[in-house]
């Protein structure tokens, strides 16, 4: 038996749909007795509500890039806490840069200024925020920002490195808690399992995938990756179809 983990964004999902090349690959993959499932800096209705018309049954799920792990029935298998005032601190470094919270699935919007962004809760200070603590976070920058997303990235890990994990997403940035990653989730989900590395497979397309590709013996990249991201996998593929057909093979 053989597993795959997959990003989402620009692997899985493209920007409004899915390739069905790829969604039978997934299928047929399963069929034959294997383990699919996502490894992505997403919450899990940021997986189900894109996934539902396509009838992807996922056996494991890694989210908020390895803050939130769950087995097929969305039992928690790890789930993180980051202080919120942690939170505030780094918000504030950003200079209040446009902010998302995940606690409990439920996704919290504060300082939105993007129309078009999909969130569950507006908010417009942390005072609104009902908890001590959420799963992960993230910043959000314009399409074109994408240096200032890396720059930030740095800044917050050299500020507070020691307190959480800051991963470069285009031009997003998610954070966990220290010591969480979807390389870290990966070898949960391997214990989990209980199967031989020699047996795992992942992919992904961008920075925020490096921790995955470079714990897994079996990765694989896109030809439209950055080159960075190419240099940490085995092996550099059109899609996620020709992934699964290569494992198959």
């Amino acid at each position: 038996m053989n597993l795959l983990a997959s990003d989402f964004d620009n692997t899985l999902w493209f920007q409004d749909h899915m390739n069905k090349k790829a969604v039978e690959a997934i299928q047929s993959f399963q069929k034959k007795g294997h383990l699919f499932g996502v490894c992505t800096g997403r919450s899990l209705s940021g997986i189900l509500r894109p996934s539902k018309p396509y009838s992807i049954e996922y056996d494991f799920y890694i989210l908020l890039s390895g803050g939130l792990i769950l087995n097929k029935d969305f039992q928690p298998i790890l789930e993180s806490q980051i202080p919120i005032s942690l939170v505030k601190d780094i918000y504030e470094l950003t200079e209040k840069q446009n902010i998302t919270l995940v606690y409990n699935d439920v996704t919290y919007h504060l300082n939105s200024k993007f129309d078009d962004f999909i969130f569950d809760h507006e908010i417009h200070s942390f005072d609104e925020f009902p908890y001590p603590y959420v799963q992960a976070f993230s910043f959000h920058y314009q399409e074109n920002e994408i240096d200032m997303a890396q720059i930030m990235t740095q800044k917050i890990l050299n500020q507070y490195g020691e307190q959480i994990e800051a991963y470069q997403n285009n031009q997003h940035i998610d954070l966990a808690m220290k010591g969480c990653s979807k390389g870290h989730g990966i070898k949960i989900i391997q214990d989990y399992f209980q199967l031989s590395i020699d047996n795992i497979y992942g992919i992904g397309d961008n920075y925020n995938d490096l921790p995955m590709l470079d714990v897994i013996k079996h990765s694989y990249t896109f030809d439209y990756a950055p080159k960075e991201v190419k240099n940490h996998a085995q092996k550099v593929v059109s899609s996620l179809a020709q992934c699964i057909f290569d494992i198959e093979k």
